[in-house]
């Protein structure tokens, strides 16, 4: 921890646990250390960063506005895997928010994160640290193997209890209601929301149409292995048929989209490994980007996916937003 602080004091960047994934941090007060972050994950600077605090005292510091729907939301789930976008104060480097009026800030749960902000004692800037569009990292090893060129100092917290980034939720607070748009799917579901804003008697609305540039992970790839995944909907289908179809269609896929490279095999696709996740989707979403990562190292051309019936509901929701979005092709 001291040997974290230091880098951090120093300008540099560290990994660190939290309950999510692991974080590549910056201290928000430093203009070249959030520089580096991007540099280092290789990241395009219209995605923006969390802030991750240590205190409801500190976010109010970050943000120019904090009304009764963010309290009430922040005293259910923080420390938790909510990350809650707010109108930007002007203090806060626009580098972190990509140049938008808004923040995303959060508290994570994870004591050696919040041991750490604690003794910084400034919010740290933190996307999940991977390189851009990537795989993310759910334990320290992760980290040390995505930035091993960069020798990225990383405190070991252990495997990450949850296994996918938060929940981001955008907060407006108007005279009569609150409006809420999800940004990005997480743990914590729609349906616990509404149900901490119910109790609190608040009046709210959800809107789904909306401007998702404010939240990271937006783009339609991300979270992508280092070998082609593919999803296959119907899970009676042989591999073989898969295959065919798969290597009919990848010479016609772009190079890159939304400055993410779409990794296509020269030779085509003729060995596959299929991607085996638990039942249980709380165990299937800490299970998905280890598996993804292990899978990927075992040599064959792609990973290979079936979606099964079972895989329906609210809880599943946020497991498949990674699963797409990590997809070279969904057939």
């Amino acid at each position: 921890m001291a040997k974290a602080k230091i880098i951090l004091e120093e300008g540099g960047v560290i990994g660190f646990p939290t309950e999510t994934v692991y974080g590549l941090a910056a201290r928000i007060d430093i203009p070249s250390a959030i520089e580096k972050i991007f540099t280092t994950k290789e990241r395009p600077f219209f995605d923006p960063l969390i802030v991750h605090v240590a205190s409801i005292e500190q976010a109010k510091k970050v943000t120019a506005f904090w009304g009764p729907a963010t309290q009430a939301l922040a005293d259910a789930f923080w420390p938790g895997p909510l990350t809650m976008v707010l109108p930007r104060d002007p203090s806060v480097n626009a580098m972190i928010t990509s140049g938008l009026e808004s923040v995303g800030i959060r508290m994570p749960n994870h004591p050696l994160a919040l041991e750490l902000l604690q003794q910084v004692g400034v919010p740290l800037a933190a996307p999940s640290a991977n390189k851009f569009g990537r795989t993310s990292p759910t334990s320290a090893s992760h980290v040390r193997v995505e930035f091993r060129n960069e020798n990225v100092f990383v405190v070991d917290g252990g495997d990450c209890e949850i296994g996918i980034e938060s929940t981001v939720l955008l907060v407006r607070h108007f005279a009569d209601k609150v409006v809420l748009s999800i940004l990005r799917r997480g743990h914590i579901l729609k349906s616990d929301l509404e149900q901490v804003l119910q109790n609190k008697g608040l009046t709210y609305e959800f809107v789904e149409q909306i401007d998702r540039r404010e939240s990271p992970g937006h783009m339609k790839h991300h979270y992508m292995p280092s070998v082609p995944l593919i999803m296959c909907l119907d899970p009676q289908r042989s591999p073989e048929s898969v295959l065919a179809e798969v290597n009919g269609k990848m010479k016609d896929l772009p190079d890159e989209i939304e400055s993410i490279r779409i990794i296509k095999p020269e030779g085509g696709i003729h060995s596959y490994e299929v991607l085996k996740l638990s039942a249980d989707p709380l165990l299937a979403t800490r299970e998905l980007y280890g598996h993804l990562r292990e899978s990927a190292s075992h040599g064959k051309d792609c990973i290979l996916f079936y979606r099964e019936a079972h895989q329906q509901g609210e809880r599943w929701e946020s497991l498949f937003d990674r699963l797409n979005k990590a997809a070279s092709l969904i057939i």
